[in-house]
């Protein structure tokens, strides 16, 4: 047996987009059969494209269970702070019949009883625990941060203003996955694979691996534009995340020196697979070269 056909997407933001417009074009090639899009009651989100859209209401199974009829796999891609609405919609789905579900990941690698909670990263762990425990097989898929997202003012990477900042000393391998890159390598293993092979498992995946200096001395290189780069070393930033655990700029730069690079990948479960470098993602702006 071949993979799904049938797909339900929770949001459709940040990375849920990119994955409901690559299910489309996969359902356009008649490879997938439907694309719902779940969104919450009174939501304003429109999709482009062949989907069904249905607002939800999550507080009541029969809404959720009604919505996820004749799915077989659910793709969730709920912000941290939703992360507790997947329990309920897991559970929905188990009595209507879903195959798989994909847990909200899309970052560094979380497991089963981790202590980490930067970026919900406990959370992540806990609910693939509960999935187990449901009986409800999931498929996670850990990418990295965004490479075609990160770079902006709120975490301090915006490079088209010219200065930046990282934690440490800029030298640390982190795995970036664009989100172009992350929504074709999900609809191909969630279509082509067989079932067996998705169950209660990982997939690893990297676009590229590089450390912040090696990034920030292409992007001079591309725009001749010379980078004011700030580092903050791992005790200043372990000190500002105890005085201020919100502050979601430290808290990204603390993941990614833990998260670092993945040490191995499923790059090769898609044999056509050709992510895209992170200096194809960085904006360029209106920057120009110093004279």
């Amino acid at each position: 047996m071949s993979g799904y056909k049938n797909f339900a997407v929770i949001g459709a933001g940040i990375i849920g987009n990119y994955i409901v417009q690559q299910l489309l074009k996969d359902k356009a090639a008649e490879i997938v059969n439907e694309v719902v899009v779940l969104t919450r009651q009174g939501s304003k989100t429109t999709v482009q494209g062949d989907a069904k859209v249905i607002q939800v209401d999550y507080s009541n199974d029969g809404s959720i269970k009604h919505a996820l009829t004749g799915v077989d796999v659910v793709i969730s891609t709920v912000a941290i702070a939703a992360l507790d609405v997947q329990g309920k919609i897991a559970a929905a789905g188990k009595e209507a019949g879903v195959k798989l579900f994909v847990p909200s990941e899309f970052g560094g690698i979380t497991t089963e009883g981790g202590s980490e909670w930067r970026l919900g990263a406990k959370a992540k762990a806990n609910f693939q625990g509960q999935l187990k425990a449901l009986g409800v097989p999931f498929a996670a898929f850990y990418t990295g941060p965004f490479a075609d997202f990160i770079w902006k003012p709120f975490v301090n990477l915006d490079v088209t203003s010219g200065k930046v900042s990282v934690g440490g000393d800029g030298n640390t391998q982190i795995t970036f996955t664009s989100r172009p890159d992350i929504a074709r390598y999900v609809s191909y293993v969630l279509t082509r694979l067989p079932p067996e092979q998705l169950k209660n498992r990982g997939f690893s995946i990297a676009g590229d691996n590089k450390s912040f200096n090696e990034i920030f001395k292409e992007y001079e290189e591309k725009t001749g534009k010379k980078l004011e780069v700030t580092y903050i070393p791992v005790s200043e930033l372990d000190a500002k995340l105890a005085a201020n655990p919100e502050d979601l700029s430290v808290v990204m730069h603390s993941y990614l020196l833990t998260m670092g690079s993945f040490q191995r990948t499923d790059n090769h479960l898609y044999p056509d697979w050709n992510p895209s470098p992170v200096i194809d993602n960085l904006p360029v702006g209106s920057m120009r070269p110093e004279n």
